[in-house]
């Protein structure tokens, strides 16, 4: 089969390069190759073979092949690997112990390759359905890897076929459609940070970052909440898909005066401290989620909190020089969110994939606006071009195509 592959001895390559070379930036491509390679096959009977429909790429993936990512978890990734964990797809395989599934499925993967999936028994973590905080992602009948697309066993959703336990499978309703269906994966991603700490009706909270899963953080905001949104982002598109998704207030952070408006708009005044941007006193924020995890973003996050407000980290920073001052000057609690595992809502506990396909199915949020662009494999170094250069290219979500 046709697939797009990383070799862990390339990343760490290009990695010492780039330590020995502030200058040094790869091409986005240079660490893939598209290569022909044998098709997965399933791990043992309670697993099932999927082709792929449509594979997305996400900011993470990114980050991994400009080769920001940190080394922190690189003993729970094995390779060579095929990357991409935003997967829907059609089942062609299924082992002899599955039974609520069937050839010819449409399927939605939850990525994350935890105990269940790994034939152990549950770690602590995963009995409490956190499978995101699984303890043991090196353990088991697969090799290490924390979701698919970094585990060499299983595939990934850039390449034609993927294999995948049956606990990771949701069937896509005949309703929805591939394209919504994929968009469930950061929308499942932005809920369990929302549901994290859910804001209070009357709070303001601003969302920084209008890409995939700030927008993805705007919807869930909307259904679990009637707090005040401002949304913000460097690109004017952005701001207009966050106000058609009923955000109360739009700006444009091209200019540091946009902290001056944001800091009227809540009632705060600002101070500008030596070769710094403004930032906020006496009032701002209760909560901002960051939905980019740059320095840029870190830095206007930290300045728009109000005192003892929180900090919603949904994108995830890496190694960033940041200036922590204003946390703890103003003693804001800091809180992550990482992928999902499954959540309590209205009493009962269900994962957090499924609620977020549910909402997309019964029509409570509005997904359509999010794939903008798709390319064969063959065209992978076009995609991955279009997908880091979003204010260029116009780009939201941009998926490979099967």
């Amino acid at each position: 089969m046709k697939a797009i592959t990383i070799q862990i001895e390339k990343f760490l390559e290009l990695l010492n390069k780039k330590l020995s070379d502030p200058n040094f930036k790869p091409k986005i491509y240079e660490l893939v190759e598209l290569e022909e390679i044998p098709e997965p096959e399933l791990i043992n009977e309670n697993w099932v073979k999927i082709k792929v429909k449509l594979g997305g790429i996400c900011g993470t993936d990114i980050h991994i092949l400009e080769v920001d990512q940190s080394t922190y978890q690189l003993n729970f990734v094995s390779g060579p690997t095929v990357p991409g964990h935003e997967i829907v797809g059609t089942i062609t395989e299924v082992g002899a112990n599955v039974k609520r599934l069937s050839i010819g499925d449409r399927v939605l993967i939850d990525e994350v390759l935890s105990c269940e999936t790994r034939s152990l028994e549950l770690c602590d973590a995963c009995k409490d359905g956190n499978f995101n905080l699984c303890y043991n992602f090196d353990k088991g009948d697969i090799a290490p890897g924390f979701m698919i697309g970094l585990c060499k066993d299983t595939g990934g959703g850039w390449g034609e076929y993927l294999v995948t336990h049956q606990s990771q499978i949701i069937k896509v309703p005949d309703s929805v459609s591939f394209e919504d269906a994929l968009i469930a994966e950061p929308l499942a991603g932005s809920i369990h940070g929302v549901l994290k700490n859910i804001p209070k009706n009357d709070e303001n909270v601003v969302v920084v970052g209008c890409g995939v899963m700030g927008l993805s953080t705007i919807l869930a905001l909307k259904v679990f909440s009637k707090c005040k949104i401002i949304a913000l982002d460097t690109r004017q598109s952005q701001l207009d898909i966050a106000t058609k998704l009923g955000v109360d207030e739009v700006f444009l952070a091209s200019k540091s005066t946009f902290i001056r408006k944001i800091a009227r708009k809540l009632g705060a005044r600002t101070v500008s401290p030596p070769l710094q941007d403004p930032l906020l006193v006496g009032g701002g924020a209760d909560i901002v989620f960051d939905c980019v995890g740059n320095r840029s973003s870190l830095t206007t996050s930290l300045r728009l909190l109000k005192p003892k407000g929180t900090l919603m980290l949904i994108g995830q920073p890496a190694n960033l020089e940041l200036d922590w001052t204003p946390l703890f000057v103003k003693e804001i609690t800091l809180i992550a969110s990482n992928t999902f595992g499954s959540e309590i809502v209205d009493g009962n506990k269900k994962r957090t994939l499924q609620i977020a396909l549910d909402l997309i199915s019964s029509g409570q949020v509005d997904v359509s606006d999010f794939i903008t662009h798709r390319f064969s494999l063959e065209k992978y170094k076009d995609a991955l071009e279009v997908a880091s250069n979003k204010s260029e290219h116009g780009s939201l979500k941009v998926v490979f195509e099967f």
